[in-house]
């Protein structure tokens, strides 16, 4: 039994892992090459959301608003 586990560490576990690596990283350096050459002034579906500290400024204002009506409607 040890000797298969170490035939197979040896002699197939590194062509699995090479095909494994060569399948996942491949694909994404030729995508990010190809994206990587548009040019600067397209926007995708990112860059036109708001930013997250938008998000939360928004957000707050909206609570803080909400709490300055409740201390006014309290007196």
């Amino acid at each position: 039994m040890l000797k298969l586990l170490s035939r197979f560490v040896l002699e197939v576990l590194p062509y699995v892992l090479t095909a494994l690596i060569a399948a996942i990283v491949v694909p994404g350096f030729l995508g990010s090459q190809l994206h990587g050459s548009r040019q600067s002034g397209a926007l995708n579906g990112a860059e036109r959301a708001m930013s997250p500290f938008a998000l939360v400024r928004d957000d707050h204002a909206g609570y803080a608003r909400e709490q300055l009506h409740n201390q006014l409607t309290a007196k």
